[in-house]
């Protein structure tokens, strides 16, 4: 399980202790104003409360019928949270479980259907790994030839999306034996290592008006899985990457993380460490000014600066 799918299963599992406790509050708060127990509602409630841990417990475990069932459910009870915050006329203060609700379901809602940590898990969780191959290590790196035609094709098959390259490319290193996707990962942060320079940092914080170290490291990663000739046209002249016509607004995390996935898909274990990615910086580091940077790239600036 990588860094991303661990997030969402953390993330998951909070949220779900958060509705089962509004759950439990909207049970107590409803008998508690009533003067006395109504058996024939707390039974019903009970009963939707031993749904509701049910249906946690499929959206935990992948089931996509769970999550969409899920989804509705928690889009509705935010409906009706809303509609009472405003429309009950009780002293604010007696309106703050509801405020919780509303909250809650929105965060769910939010995380289940959109949150990319969540994604990551839910497809962890329909992996099915069936071991198969040893775990072994190797420094070598998949001949260029190869490699970029893997990307190519992973490319050419998500018509531009971004996230849809990160499956393609899935697809196409299931594929190959778990030595050959830990040499397509050698390959590729060799090239990560190659780009680890003042100047494709600066087209990145140009392009995306601001780029931080994990920025840099996925925006490398991404401009790998643009092709060759993009790549390379880059390194001969970072000014070419003026030439850009879509770089995903910045939305650059995901590729990377794919070889280690595929690689416990196949034998049930991390990736191991293969070469060793540069770390060590080259280039003339720039200044972190408009006036600067303008002058310095002058065509990136023109296209991505203004």
């Amino acid at each position: 399980m990588n860094e991303l799918a661990k997030i969402g299963k953390g993330k998951t599992i909070l949220i779900s202790i958060s509705i089962l406790l509004v759950s439990i509050h909207t049970i107590y708060f409803y008998q508690s104003v009533r003067p006395e127990i109504e058996s024939t509602k707390l039974v019903r409630q009970l009963i939707s409360f031993l749904f509701t841990i049910g249906l946690l417990i499929m959206v935990y475990k992948g089931k996509k019928w769970a999550k969409i069932t899920s989804i509705g459910l928690f889009s509705l009870a935010l409906l009706v949270a809303v509609i009472s915050l405003f429309t009950l006329e009780v002293p604010f203060i007696n309106k703050v479980p509801l405020l919780v609700m509303t909250l809650v379901y929105s965060i769910s809602i939010y995380h289940f259907g959109f949150a990319k940590s969540f994604k990551e898990f839910f497809k962890y969780q329909n992996t099915e790994t069936e071991i198969k191959e040893p775990v072994q290590d190797s420094k070598q790196l998949m001949e260029a030839e190869k490699f970029w035609k893997i990307i190519e094709i992973c490319k050419t098959n998500s018509f531009g999306n971004y996230e849809k390259q990160q499956s393609e490319l899935s697809k196409e290193l299931i594929k190959l034996t778990a030595i050959e996707v830990l040499e397509f990962d050698n390959k590729f942060r060799t090239l990560k290592g190659e780009i680890y320079n003042w100047d494709f940092w600066a087209s990145a914080y140009i392009i995306n008006g601001g780029c931080s170290d994990d920025c840099f490291s996925d925006f490398r990663g991404w401009l790998i899985g643009q092709g060759k000739s993009i790549f390379e046209s880059a390194v001969q002249n970072i000014e070419n990457l003026s030439e850009l016509s879509e770089t995903n607004n910045g939305d650059w995390e995901g590729l990377s993380y794919v070889p280690n996935d595929i690689y416990i898909k196949k034998t049930g274990n991390n990736i191991p460490q293969g070469i060793q990615e540069n770390i060590e910086i080259s280039g003339e580091e720039w200044e972190e000014d408009e006036t600067y940077l303008k002058n310095k790239y002058p065509k990136l600036w023109s296209k991505f600066g203004m």
